[in-house]
């Protein structure tokens, strides 16, 4: 790992600055960000390349930039790192001017065995230098945990749909689980204290799987998650546990894409008739709702007029009375904001040290 800075002075300024060798670009004002419980500044809208190869994701990764975006979401297993990282380079932009989140698979799946603590280690070890070589990086912005972990699978599934765990929804009540979350998190954890790495968290985690983090010396900053309207305001708690414990929530599926409700959100009567009334758009209203509640979103088209659309939400403010209709949708209930694991208690009579 190369150093980026050296001397008094310039270790000043990357303890202010985070683990960046660039003076970041200004953000557009009217691409906000979310601070997270470190300090880092997370762009608020992410372009994201889940199910692009590798030609495609580059192309998409330079179409997102020229839209506006400054933060790109990627993952080991998505398997179009190569092409992410060569749209970075193509792109021109400096480092330090765009926010950059990969991923590593939950122990149990998608060559990460989960038949001892000690292989799920490593191996999350060997995915985390894989992320940094095809993406052409020193250093990434925000790395997830992709998902729960499922003890016991060997890592050959190419889904986390495909493993043990996925129909009893036991990846964070497993015996062992907390087991492998710890032996993850550890990984993770020490590539942020060698600045490999800004921030760190995890994604499709429910609190049973967050208490196995109780009393770690870094908590996780993020949690992404589905999320969207027709779920409800607080899905199984989630909001609520997150604000409690200063993780902020990310949306994947803020359109309901593999879910119930897809087809409501982009042309329903609630979504559509919002959106007359402030000349938007149905898909802009279902964005708009998600970052009203400062939740940030992972958006994903490689359509440079959708790209500049799903941008184009920073310029209104939602009545209460409609954020209220759109908080008591519940067209999509039976979507769960995890894959792998279900809350069945509101978080809010959870204790928990942090």
């Amino acid at each position: 790992m190369a150093r980026w800075v050296s001397g008094a002075a310039a270790a000043v300024a990357l303890i202010l600055q985070g683990c960046s060798d660039d003076s970041p670009t200004p953000r557009p004002p009217s691409v906000p960000a979310v601070t997270l419980r470190n300090g880092v500044q997370m762009p608020m809208l992410a372009a994201g390349t889940w199910q692009y190869n590798d030609s495609v994701a580059e192309d998409a990764v330079v179409a997102a930039f020229n839209a506006g975006f400054q933060h790109i979401d990627t993952a080991y297993d998505y398997h179009n790192q190569v092409g992410v990282g060569k749209g970075l380079k193509r792109s021109g932009k400096a480092r330090g001017s765009f926010f950059l989140t990969s991923k590593v698979p939950g122990c149990g799946s998608q060559n990460v065995s989960a038949k001892s603590v000690e292989q799920c280690k490593t191996e999350t070890e060997d995915k985390l230098v894989i992320d940094l070589q095809q993406l052409n990086l020193t250093y990434i912005d925000l790395v997830l945990v992709h998902f729960p972990p499922c003890p016991g699978d060997d890592g050959t599934a190419e889904s986390p749909s495909n493993s043990s765990c996925y129909a009893p929804h036991s990846g964070c009540t497993h015996p062992q689980a907390c087991d492998m979350i710890r032996a993850q998190w550890s990984v993770l954890t020490n590539a942020y204290k060698k600045q490999q790495i800004r921030a760190i968290g995890v994604s499709n985690y429910c609190s049973a799987c967050l208490e196995c983090l109780a009393g770690s010396e870094v908590f996780p900053m993020v949690n992404q998650v589905q999320l969207h309207v027709g779920m409800g305001s607080d899905p199984e708690g989630f909001r609520t546990f997150a604000e409690k414990h200063q993780i902020k929530l990310q949306a994947y599926s803020p359109f309901g894409s593999g879910g119930h409700g897809s087809e409501e959100i982009l042309k329903g009567n609630l979504t559509t008739s919002i959106g007359n009334k402030y000349g938007k758009s149905a898909a802009q209203v279902a964005l708009k709702w998600i970052v009203s509640h400062n939740v940030s979103v992972a958006t994903k088209s490689a359509n440079p007029a959708h790209l500049k659309a799903n941008l184009d939400i920073f310029d209104f403010t939602l009545s209460d009375g409609d954020l209220t209709s759109l908080d008591k949708a519940t067209f999509a209930s039976e979507d769960t904001p995890s894959f792998l694991c279900r809350d069945a208690q509101q978080v809010q009579s959870m204790s928990m040290v942090v």
